[in-house]
């Protein structure tokens, strides 16, 4: 992820006055913005839009297993790898 976040939260003032906080910035080219009541729902959003935006950088996605440890995931993709049933960890 980029040292800095591409992401910003600016506390905003809507047309009807209503002071909100605003997340802005932009992933895979389309602008992101939306606003939230307060502060620490803002910064939620941010940290989730950066995340989204570091699995698009580098291609890695969450994987569903029902395995309970993270060695475990690993051992089983080399199992698949080895046995010729499948690539590992795609």
């Amino acid at each position: 992820m980029n040292p800095r976040s591409s992401f910003v939260v600016s506390q905003f003032t809507n047309p009807s006055k209503e002071i909100v906080f605003r997340v802005s910035g932009w992933l895979d080219g389309v602008r992101a913005r939306k606003n939230f009541l307060t502060r620490a729902e803002a910064q939620a959003e941010r940290q989730a839009l950066e995340i989204l935006q570091s699995q698009a950088e580098t291609g890695i996605r969450p994987t569903a297993t029902r395995l309970r440890v993270s060695g475990a995931v690993k051992d089983a993709a080399s199992a698949r790898t080895l046995s010729g049933t499948g690539s590992g960890l795609n």
